[in-house]
């Protein structure tokens, strides 16, 4: 293979994923409750006679792709707020009677919401693509008011089914999530030397968050934990902080959340993508949509433009599996085995390797509404999910590029800032009281503390907001990356000397003091 051809490779395939046994391990659970909470009221309605209802009712098992990770205590209520999003998704998407224009008004408004929605409560992926992707495909099964009340009714009952799926392993493993979550930082901080130590700090401060969200029934945990924590910050290299750049930052005031923008831009993309599809006059102007919202959703800005090309790809390889398996004319029970299998191929993948996730969930959408809506041929389904592709690549960049392009990048240098100053002043006890923002305070995540704790924990909320937004945007302000690293480091610090002070293990927070004073 020529050098030039090597080096496209991984712009056009991406990363190679890990190893089958690694993505079972780390998704496979979430993997099959999603493939079960979808493929059995599709088999049920098809068997049923009522193919229709059963795509309704697997829209409303996607349910099952949210939350699944948590702890179930928290799980709980994360999955039943998505469920009822996603209800509301597949009823909104019926009721746009098959208006270009106010389907693609409608996903937007959806999208913006869903944006908005997920980074407040920190619901975490797929975030609005899945919202997105059940109100478009809800669109296609009709709009008749006693067809749509059916339709919505059985979307209900999936959700239902999808909430009982994620919950039912609770019944003989209630601490499952934590011990995971602890498991993986455990591994983390085993590799400490060989990785870089905002990773390893990351899996530390996820499994700190399960154990304090999760089950009282393994206490171990909590002491395992602090364990973990004591072995990182014996292995956390000297000399390792980022220096802020130069020209300092002003302090941070809170002006409008970040994600305000971040959803603005989301819904007017996603908005766009629909409208211009319609407007070439094709005929499913929600895969413009959903392709802008996926898009958009990169992490970063680099990330944002590879997963253009990846989902170009990825859609190729997609539609040529598509075209075999209509090519085929399987029989109406082995489509619905094949959903659940392509399910499963997505799950597994999204997280690794996104460029095969797109080829499984290609397939996957087609078949869902080649199942719901047997007389649209599969040749039709295919050409338009290429052309409004490209459609929803071209507007989802377009939006990243144009739409508020440095709200976030340029309010990161005053949010690190202020987060390292509060983190001194915690250290040293000097908050004024006056500064803390009483009604952001998270009281699950702060046990117990001072006014000190409270003021920094609102400003590592603030940090890790903004910081989010600033990733995502494809024209950051100069100096972005810098800061960036910066408030990784602060926010690695800040966090762990709120937990150990919560938790009143004082040798650990020691140390984080003295770090903080050495780095902040």
């Amino acid at each position: 293979m020529s050098s030039p051809v090597r080096r496209a490779v991984p712009h056009l395939l991406g990363r190679r994923p890990p190893t089958a046994a690694a993505l079972w391990a780390a998704g496979g659970r979430k993997a099959l409750s999603a493939a079960a909470s979808v493929t059995v009221p599709l088999a049920l309605g098809v068997a049923l006679g009522h193919p229709d209802l059963g795509s309704a009712a697997a829209l409303g098992g996607l349910t099952a792709v949210y939350g699944s990770s948590l702890p179930y205590r928290r799980r709980a209520g994360v999955v039943a707020g998505c469920a009822a999003v996603v209800v509301a998704a597949v009823a909104l998407g019926g009721l746009t009677d098959g208006s270009p224009a106010l389907l693609s008004v409608t996903l937007g408004a959806l999208a913006a919401a869903a944006t908005a929605a997920t980074a407040h409560f920190r619901v975490g992926p797929p975030g609005p693509l899945g919202v997105v992707l059940v109100g478009g495909s809800a669109s296609a099964l009709g709009a008749d008011a006693t067809v749509l009340a059916e339709h919505v009714a059985a979307a209900a009952a999936g959700a239902t089914l999808a909430w009982l799926v994620v919950m039912l392993p609770w019944l003989w493993d209630p601490a499952g999530p934590e011990r995971r979550s602890v498991a993986a930082a455990r591994a983390a901080v085993a590799a400490a030397r060989s990785t870089r130590p905002a990773v390893v700090a990351r899996a530390v401060r996820v499994a700190d968050a399960a154990v304090a969200a999760g089950s009282r029934r393994r206490p171990s945990l909590r002491a395992e934990l602090g364990v973990l924590e004591e072995q990182f910050l014996r292995e956390l290299p000297l000399g390792d902080a980022p220096a802020p750049p130069p020209g300092g930052a002003a302090v941070a005031v809170r002006p409008v959340p970040p994600w305000v923008w971040t959803s603005l831009r989301i819904g007017l993309g996603v908005a766009a993508a629909g409208l211009v599809a319609g407007a070439l006059g094709l005929a499913s102007t929600y895969w413009a949509a959903t392709t802008a919202v996926a898009v958009l959703l990169g992490t970063d800005a680099r990330n944002t433009r590879a997963r253009a090309g990846h989902r170009v790809t990825g859609t190729l390889v997609g539609v040529g599996v598509a075209a075999l398996l209509f090519a085929a004319d399987l029989p109406v029970g082995l489509e619905v085995l094949a959903v659940g299998l392509l399910l499963v191929g997505v799950e597994l993948l999204v997280a690794h390797q996104y460029v095969l996730a797109v080829s499984f969930i290609t397939p996957l959408s087609l078949l869902l509404v080649h199942v719901g809506v047997p007389e649209r041929s599969g040749l039709e389904l295919i050409t338009t999910r290429l052309t409004e592709t490209v459609v929803g690549i071209v507007l989802a960049l377009a939006a990243g590029l144009l739409l508020f392009p440095r709200a976030a990048s340029r309010r990161l240098p005053g949010v690190v800032a202020t987060a390292g100053a509060r983190a001194r002043a915690l250290v040293e006890g000097t908050v004024d009281e006056g500064t803390v923002d009483e009604g952001t305070v998270d009281e699950g995540t702060v046990d117990e503390g001072t006014v000190d704790d409270r003021a920094l924990h609102d400003a590592l909320v603030v940090l890790n907001e903004v910081a989010t937004a600033a990733r995502a945007e494809l024209r950051p302000a100069a100096g972005t990356e810098a800061w960036l690293r910066r408030g990784r480091w602060t926010a690695d610090l800040g966090w762990g000397l709120l937990g150990t002070r919560a938790r009143g293990e004082s040798h650990l927070a020691d140390v984080l003091a003295a770090r903080v004073r050495a780095d902040l």
